[in-house]
């Protein structure tokens, strides 16, 4: 019985009890969160309140993740998630922010190319850019970071450790189109579009073993969207956080309408062109200094070895 729980090869709770784990504890510390949240929460108003509520579920996924792998895994609890302060950091993010904000620049530009779409930008001051800007980058970076912990992260890390990358990334990829169902202007082709970019952002991950390098296209894709070409984003439009007036005309295939460019065929082709870079491109590499489960395994194996050689040697002959 003992086996069906642990796993003697790796010295470890086999994955899928460890996700049941990270569940639970997440579900209690979320509800925990949940209680000083209702009364802070009213009073927060430079975040739209779905994202107030977003940044209060991402610190309890956060603290989450930090308990369970320190206690319960015994590794570092940030590095070995995809958050190393070091190496290839500055280097990923700039890469992931020029893909993702070039690539949805190339939808854009696409469009106005062929009379799909006209952008005229509203009369505003300096401090009110800056302050639209700012407010922007904080929507977008609580959004990305959240998002890449939820579906990148420690439950996705364990379910490849456990099953493979293919089944790990069906499965999350198709959760990460599922959580967009309720949006509004939802369409099945978009939330293939979504599942879509949840493959995208998992081959990102598996490229530089690090969350920086997702994060950041994640990040760049929503915030050109949004704020630079006033698009919808996965069905919600933020208007209040758009430098323009957007309108949009042609076939609703193509540019995904209501929904933004994610519903369209012109995301689709993009996410497919940019996945393929990734996955093939030797200019994002694996990142100096990641954490690896190969890496963490050889050094229990080499750890085991030791403790039995030091046992050997100290009985007596």
């Amino acid at each position: 019985m003992k086996s069906v729980f642990y796993n003697e090869t790796e010295r470890t709770i086999r994955a899928g009890w460890r996700m049941g784990i990270f569940i639970a504890g997440f579900t209690g510390i979320g509800y925990i969160f949940n209680l000083p949240a209702k009364l802070i929460l009213p009073h927060v108003h430079f975040l739209p309140p779905f994202m107030a509520g977003e940044a209060v579920l991402y610190a309890a996924l956060l603290l989450t993740t930090w308990l369970v792998v320190k206690f319960l895994e015994g590794r570092p609890p940030l590095s070995s998630v995809g958050f190393p302060l070091h190496g290839n950091v500055l280097r990923e993010l700039w890469q992931g922010t020029l893909i993702g904000g070039g690539m949805m620049t190339i939808i854009f530009v696409t469009e106005y190319s062929f009379g799909l779409v006209t952008l005229s930008f509203k009369s505003l001051s300096l401090i009110g850019v800056s302050h639209l800007f700012g407010a922007s980058v904080l929507i977008f970076i609580i959004g990305a970071f959240g998002e890449e912990l939820l579906f990148r992260g420690y439950l996705f890390q364990t379910m490849v450790e456990g099953t493979g990358r293919i089944i790990a990334v069906v499965v999350f990829a198709s959760f990460f189109g599922f959580a967009h169902a309720s949006n509004p202007n939802v369409t099945f082709f978009s939330l293939v579009n979504v599942a879509l970019a949840g493959v995208w952002l998992s081959l990102a991950y598996f490229k530089t073993r690090t969350l920086w390098f997702p994060i950041a296209l994640h990040f760049s894709w929503n915030f050109f969207q949004n704020h630079i070409f006033s698009f919808p984003v996965s069905g919600i439009q933020l208007e209040k956080y758009q430098l323009g007036v957007l309108t949009q005309s042609g076939p609703v295939w193509l540019t995904g309408g209501t929904f933004g460019p994610e519903g369209g065929a012109l995301a689709t082709l993009m996410l497919v062109v940019a996945g393929l870079f990734i996955y093939f491109s030797d200019w994002i590499t694996l990142s100096e200094n990641a954490w690896t489960i190969e890496k963490w395994n050889s050094a229990k194996a080499e750890q085991a070895v030791d403790e039995q050689s030091t046992i050997q040697n100290a009985e007596p002959s």
